[in-house]
């Protein structure tokens, strides 16, 4: 089994002393170690006992670590509340393996990618530091996360999307001064938007403990850091719960947006970190032919892996799950409708990808002209990748139409369409846009 696997691998990275230090010894996850990070720094956790301290025991290697480690959770959390925000959590992040080194973690060798950029917390690893640390923790595999309340036994907590994973850290109250009225904005780290663009969703989540959450106010501004759009919304939020907001607003360009959550309750927020956060939007491909085949190579566990076409009501093409340890799958072909926006969604129930910690799996999305849409297969639970489908152009028979003036185009009904139609003969019907329409 796969588990099974992982387990293997986890034994035969650490040392024996640590194997027997898990196993055959009554461990309590207690709050007291040292160890110097990957930067030489002398690390004590037990510094950090009147705050909220995650333990998060991975390896360079573990396919799921690179997941969780891609959904940026713990930074933004880290970002927010740790030492440079409120001061109320502080995160380590362990290489369990005692083969880890900064070439490892920096991403060479058997490392599943770069560990290091665009994290601030605490990296504990090479020349057999993180290895120490882990063995003061009883686990059974990679990753696991500990929390640490103030001293004393630091339970397992689950990794799970943001909002929960918030909540299951505000657990620890000894730590956390919670603050009323207190809103926090919790998002998706980024999206991909059609040519037309897309409506942004948010949550927001009441981080009061015992204040409902009743009005607020969202802005959202674009990559020039300028205001455009300021939504109102009014709910009823219980303490410590989330809400989904839609914005009435089109994203139509690529770069960096903000969403802010501001005024929870008409006042001021107590607590203004993590009120605000980025979306980084990335504009897909467009123009693609409607003739799609996608090619899926699984890695050895087939069973794992789906995927679909679709545009949030339809799904056009689907496949998965497949069969285990047959790696090269049957090509699927489909026909999108013209203009479509859709969505390649693919996910791995494991949450290590088709590549490559059991395979060199990949997917590739191929198009009608022989134009490669999308392709991949290293990523965690779940990959998107948004695309748009070309507009159809088709020539026509003749049709009723009178010619109401010259130089412009009109359609049968005779309504001018502000359109432009470059270098297009004269007299031609086409059909543009699902619309009928004879250039002049």
């Amino acid at each position: 089994m796969k588990y099974e696997n992982e387990i293997f691998k986890i034994l035969c990275a650490l040392s024996l002393m640590v194997i027997l230090s898990i196993f055959f010894m009554n461990k309590c996850n207690a709050q007291s170690w040292t160890a110097n990070d990957m930067n030489g720094t002398y690390q004590d956790v037990t510094t950090h006992s009147n705050k909220a301290v995650l333990v998060d025991i991975s390896a360079h290697w573990c396919g799921p670590c690179w997941s969780w480690h891609g959904t940026h959770i713990m930074q933004e959390l880290y970002h927010d509340f740790g030492p440079n925000g409120t001061d109320e959590f502080m995160v380590f992040w362990i290489d369990g393996d005692a083969n880890s080194s900064l070439s490892t973690l920096n991403g060479g060798g058997s490392s599943m990618g770069d560990w290091v950029t665009g994290v601030d917390y605490p990296i504990i690893g090479p020349n057999g530091q993180g290895a120490a640390v882990a063995s003061n923790y009883t686990f059974g595999g990679y990753p696991t996360l500990f929390l640490h309340c103030g001293i004393g036994t630091a339970p397992e907590i689950q990794r799970n999307e943001k909002w929960v994973f918030w909540n299951d850290v505000l657990g620890c109250s000894n730590a956390f001064q919670f603050q009323d009225p207190d809103a926090t904005m919790l998002l998706h780290h980024g999206m991909q938007i059609c040519s037309a663009g897309n409506e942004v969703e948010v949550e927001i989540y009441n981080a009061s403990s015992s204040m409902y959450l009743n009005t607020a106010e969202v802005e959202l501004r674009d990559p020039s850091g300028t205001l455009v759009y300021t939504q109102y919304w009014q709910g009823n939020l219980s303490p410590l719960s989330k809400g989904t907001i839609t914005l009435n607003h089109l994203v139509t360009s690529p770069g960096t947006w903000t969403a802010k959550v501001i005024l929870p309750n008409g006042v001021a927020d107590t607590r203004p970190n993590g009120d605000e956060e980025n979306i980084e939007v990335t504009l897909g491909p467009n123009n693609i032919n409607q003739n799609l085949t996608v090619n899926i190579v699984t890695d050895q566990y087939g069973s794992e892996t789906t995927w679909s076409i679709g545009d949030g009501s339809v799904s056009y093409m689907t496949g998965g799950p497949y069969t285990d340890n047959t790696t090269t799958q049957t090509p699927s072909t489909g026909t999108i409708p013209a203009n479509a926006c859709v969505t390649f969604t693919i996910e791995d129930s494991y949450g290590d990808g088709i590549c490559c910690t059991y395979g060199n799996g990949s997917y590739t999305i191929t198009d009608g002209n022989g134009t490669i849409v999308a392709t991949g297969g290293g990523f965690g639970f779940k990959e998107e990748v948004v695309f748009e489908i070309g507009n159809t152009t088709v020539g026509i028979d003749e049709v009723n139409y009178v010619t109401l003036k010259d130089d412009r185009i009109f359609d049968i009904l005779g309504r001018e369409w502000k359109c432009e139609f470059i270098d297009l003969p004269r007299g031609l019907y086409i059909i543009n846009h699902n619309k009928i329409i004879k250039t002049k």
